[in-house]
């Protein structure tokens, strides 16, 4: 049994290499990982330059019309006059340097947290955080399609026929998605290690600076639960994908869920401080609890590792087993079109 579902998911593996879906998903993840790197690499090139920025409101500027503006602190910290702002009262210069003055004793420390951000290992955890995210969305439509092909083919029928058991064929749909996932988030990994390496070289030295350092194994533990964040939501888009026999309807929840949840959960909680329960409950809120992430819920305090653990195990299995509970039950039909 367990040769036959090994040789479905090479057979898988096989059809879905040859679908340009699968590497337009792959260079998505690997923009979002070199994003995470670069985009801090050039803040942290900010910050070195700048010294950290204040804001000055319209209204403490001395020229009528004006719209709120940025000043430097390496500007306002050097002591020549002729890199002062002009259009600014002395005694609001006076002011901005002296919060400068109280941001500088920090700064090493703000540069040092910088430089961990794209530079090895901490870059590995700063970009997992952002492909993970985008992991959930591109491995729904993946997911979606990689089910429903078969559906919308009409194949499906043909495959069963031929003695393909029900079982060891969903088995194997879901964990050659399962290994797709870990070996995507390995590629990132990759792109990230080698564009942290080039980053590094870019930005010299590493600011001396005491800090919490990231480890190696922090950036295997945040490689473990990105990877397993997302095996919740393949389970969802499996479901959903089974139950309406279509690769849309897969896609559209998929997608649609991740954003819906977000939004019902920061309106519910406005109104009804009871949904705070109900939302430690949901899907997205909990991956969000899982892998150490903000949930996109402002002033919220998420699911707990233990709280978070237990409800994603239930979702997986659940909507894993209903989803196989289908399969097994429903007649098959012909093809059903694009959907």
């Amino acid at each position: 049994m367990i040769g036959h579902i090994a040789n479905l998911g090479v057979w898988e593996w096989f059809k879905l290499r040859r679908r340009w879906m699968l590497w337009i998903l792959l260079v998505f993840a690997l923009l979002f990982a070199q994003l995470a790197v670069w985009g801090a690499f050039f803040s942290y090139q900010n910050l070195q330059t700048t010294g950290g920025e204040l804001t000055v409101p319209a209204t403490l500027q001395q020229q009528q019309g004006r719209v709120p503006r940025t000043v430097r602190c390496n500007d306002l910290l050097s002591g020549d006059p002729t890199r002062l702002p002009a259009d600014l009262d002395a005694q609001v210069t006076a002011g901005l340097t002296a919060q400068c003055r109280q941001q500088s004793a920090t700064l090493p420390a703000r540069l040092a947290r910088g430089y961990a951000t794209f530079t090895l290992p901490g870059s590995i955890p700063n970009a997992l955080g952002t492909v993970q995210t985008l992991g959930l969305i591109l491995m729904a439509i993946l997911t979606a399609s990689a089910i429903g092909i078969d559906y919308g083919a009409g194949t499906l029928r043909s495959v069963l026929t031929q003695g393909t058991g029900r079982w060891p064929y969903l088995t194997a749909k879901f964990l050659t998605l399962a290994v797709l996932t870990a070996l995507g988030l390995l590629v990132a990994v990759a792109s990230v290690a080698l564009s942290s390496t080039i980053a590094a070289g870019l930005a010299g030295v590493a600011p001396d600076a005491t800090g919490t350092a990231v480890t190696w194994s922090d950036a295997l533990v945040a490689f473990w639960k990105a990877w397993v964040s997302i095996l919740p939501y393949i389970a969802l888009t499996a479901f959903v994908t089974v139950l309406a026999r279509s690769s849309a309807a897969g896609m559209a929840i998929g997608l649609g869920y991740y954003f819906a949840e977000q939004l019902i959960v920061a309106l519910m909680t406005n109104f009804f401080s009871w949904f705070q329960n109900v939302a430690d409950y949901l899907l997205v809120r909990n991956i969000s609890g899982w892998t150490g992430g903000t949930g996109g819920f402002p002033g919220t305090v998420l699911p707990d590792q233990t709280h978070a653990t237990v409800v994603l195990a239930i979702y997986t299995l659940l909507l894993g087993g209903v989803a196989f509970w289908l399969f097994e039950r429903r007649d098959v039909q012909g093809a059903t079109g694009g959907g």
